[in-house]
């Protein structure tokens, strides 16, 4: 069963943070050959690089989850915000390989960390890039995925 909502009249997905699982993503966003080898990219760097070590939220969003085509990649934040010390530590350092994980499995990856950015509240954000092509105001709210 899909939970995830229905993009809204902007292509985008209705304010919130929305669970769902990566099969729900699948069903919901897989809809051609593009994004379909995106979300096996995707599923792969879930299981190889992030569920291999943590058990952490993690958040997707960008022109993914919107009603674009051919988006170039999926954005990700692994959400360390209430994670161990040692978790932390592990994150800092996962941060250095966003270039080898990028070129590998098409993920522009981020890791939320106290006293740095919240990507995940980031994300809620239309951002000027999405704002000035669908005609938005950059402070326009839109939701983002959260993985189970």
């Amino acid at each position: 069963m899909i939970v995830i909502p229905h993009l809204n009249e902007h292509g985008l997905l209705p304010e919130g943070v929305h669970d769902c699982s990566v099969p729900e993503m699948t069903a919901r966003f897989g809809w051609n050959e593009h994004r379909q080898g995106l979300l096996l990219s995707f599923g792969a760097f879930l299981r190889n690089e992030v569920r291999a070590v943590f058990d952490h939220p993690v958040y997707a969003d960008g022109s993914f989850v919107t009603d674009k085509e051919h988006p170039e990649d999926i954005d990700v934040a692994l959400d360390l915000l209430a994670a161990t010390d040692a978790d932390k530590w592990r994150g800092v350092e996962f941060m250095s390989e966003r270039c080898r994980i990028r070129s590998r499995y098409g993920v522009d990856f981020w890791v939320n960390l106290p006293g740095g950015n919240d990507f995940s509240a980031f994300f809620q954000y239309a951002g000027h890039k999405m704002a000035k092509f669908r005609g938005l105001d950059h402070h326009h709210r839109k939701g983002i995925l959260r993985l189970a």
